[in-house]
């Protein structure tokens, strides 16, 4: 049961982070391993797809029991003799980076015999009637104080199992403080049950009713109840509880809990453009602080009775000291620290045709995905559809929208008529020639306002006369006419381009790139 639940979970958790994954800029390698006395259960999502290159190993008590090379996801299950003890190991070296290998290892248990092994459940319930005993028919809404797994012995009714006396504080847990230590004492019952099902297997119910009709709230599974008590609460309090002394009316207190403490640690930052808070490698947790990484930034929750204090700069804790966030623009790189460098960029003509020539550069340690990695937006200045050239290199040269560089001939802002005049139209891209804001992406971004070609370099408008009466289909903002582009939306948070004004300077641009 618990190895298919915990199939099921680590399915799911897979898949979501696989999801997840395809909106982040950099891979979130996730390891997860769960290990019983039966089995050790291995899940790794969210690596870098590497060609099948990530490795991992798994070794139990100094053999190694399975070691294969994954892509992105890989699962395993590694069963266990169920009788002995073992040790076990599973170490994980990522293609892409040497600091997300990792490692983790562990000691099981033996399996109790399943057939001998169960579990008691103490729920504590008010009385229907305070005057009568303790019992089933006389119970109100039982809830659950505490439960662990025992063998189930010979003789069940010989009650060897149930527990005795109970946790005063535990009881006062469950109960509230507004009952008061007479009501405890005089009104309240316990019923304690033994069920042949371990806790592996099954988790107790934490509120049961009893329904004079039979239909119970919170049972057992059929068969699994082996034997029960009833008994007043007051015989199970521990001693001096409802004895001499106790004054009806006031409330049982607990005493107060000692005061612990327990200081964060800032993790360190990342130092990649384009990293997400999932690539922040977190501290490790302890027994005091769990660290989680969320969108907020990394939060650090102290365990149950702990104040988190000296909380390193940058993190902003709660008021009651049970947490603690420090934001994602703490540990993740500036935009600024990653922007494009822009090069030597204009709008340039050659012959009568109007392109954008670029050059732009990585920041330093930013290193490209490929030959081809940058995209060059056109942005449409009113909200309209933008024009978009995808799987550029790094510098080079674009077709200018709704130009044309063979026949026929196109320019933005004109259409070509049957008789091969040109009318001018505010479609075929005309939104350029007033200026354009163009943007550069890899993952640094660079943005700036560049001109289209003036009339005067001879590239900016068709020529006054008809070239040639022939059937042409026209260019529209959905077709660029001959160009090296896709046209689409784009949505992004990196922007960056950069146009200059620059009619008629192709030929010393290029120049410039070679001597570069």
């Amino acid at each position: 049961m618990k190895r298919l639940l915990a199939g099921a979970a680590t399915t799911a958790l897979a898949l979501g982070a696989a999801l997840v994954a395809t909106a982040a800029p950099a891979s979130a390698h996730t390891p997860v391993v769960d290990a019983d006395c039966s089995s050790v259960d291995v899940a790794l999502w969210a690596y870098a797809e590497r060609g099948r290159a990530n490795e991992v190993t798994v070794t139990v008590d100094g053999e190694v029991v399975e070691k294969e090379r994954f892509g992105r996801d890989f699962r395993t299950s590694v069963d266990l003799d169920p009788t002995t003890d073992h040790e076990w190991e599973v170490e994980v070296e990522a293609a892409d980076d040497p600091r997300w290998d990792w490692s983790d290892e562990g000691t099981t248990t033996a399996c109790p015999s399943g057939e001998d092994l169960g579990q008691v459940g103490v729920y504590v319930y008010p009385k229907l009637d305070a005057e009568k005993a303790a019992a089933w028919e006389n119970s109100g809404p039982q809830e659950l104080v505490t439960g662990h797994d025992t063998a189930v012995p010979a003789d069940p009714w010989a009650l060897t199992w149930t527990v005795e006396p109970l946790d005063l504080d535990a009881v006062r847990d469950v109960v509230g403080e507004d009952v008061t230590d007479e009501a405890l004492c005089t009104a309240w019952g316990v019923q304690q049950d033994l069920i042949r099902l371990p806790s592996r297997e099954y988790d107790l119910p934490t509120d049961i009713e009893y329904s004079a009709d039979g239909n119970h709230t919170g049972d057992f599974p059929a068969g699994s109840l082996v034997a029960w008590d009833h008994q007043d609460l007051s015989e199970l309090l521990p001693a001096g509880t409802c004895g001499p002394g106790f004054a009806p009316g006031r409330p049982i207190a607990a005493p107060p809990a000692p005061v612990v403490e327990a200081a964060p640690v800032a993790p360190a930052a990342a130092a990649v453009c384009g990293a997400g808070i999932q690539d922040v490698v977190l501290p490790e947790d302890t027994t005091l602080i769990r660290y989680t990484a969320t969108e907020e930034g990394v939060v650090a929750e102290a365990a149950d009775g702990v104040t988190l204090a000296d909380v390193p700069d940058g993190y902003v804790v709660e008021e009651d000291g049970s947490r603690a966030v420090l934001p994602a623009e703490a540990v993740l790189p500036a935009a600024e620290d990653c922007a494009l460098v822009p090069g030597e960029i204009a709008a340039v003509c050659e012959a009568d045709v109007p392109y954008l020539g670029y050059e732009v550069t990585l920041p330093e340690g930013v290193e490209a995905d490929g030959d081809t990695p940058l995209t060059i937006t056109f942005l449409h200045p009113r909200g309209g559809e933008d024009h978009v050239v995808t799987d550029q290199p790094l510098g080079g040269r674009v077709l200018w929208p709704g130009a044309s560089a063979s026949e026929p001939k196109q320019w933005p802002g004109y259409v070509r008529n049957e008789d091969g005049s040109y009318t001018q139209t505010e479609g075929n891209y005309a939104w350029t020639r007033e200026g354009v804001q163009v943007r550069f992406e890899v993952n640094p971004s660079y943005s700036t306002v560049v001109d289209y070609p003036p009339a005067s370099s001879e590239c900016a408008n068709p020529p006054v006369e008809p070239i040639a009466a022939e059937d042409v289909t026209l260019v529209s903002d959905d077709e660029g006419s001959q160009l090296a582009s896709t046209g689409a939306t784009v949505a992004g948070a990196a922007a960056f381009a950069v146009l200059l004004v620059g009619g008629g300077a192709l030929v010393l641009w290029l120049r410039r790139r070679v001597q570069a």
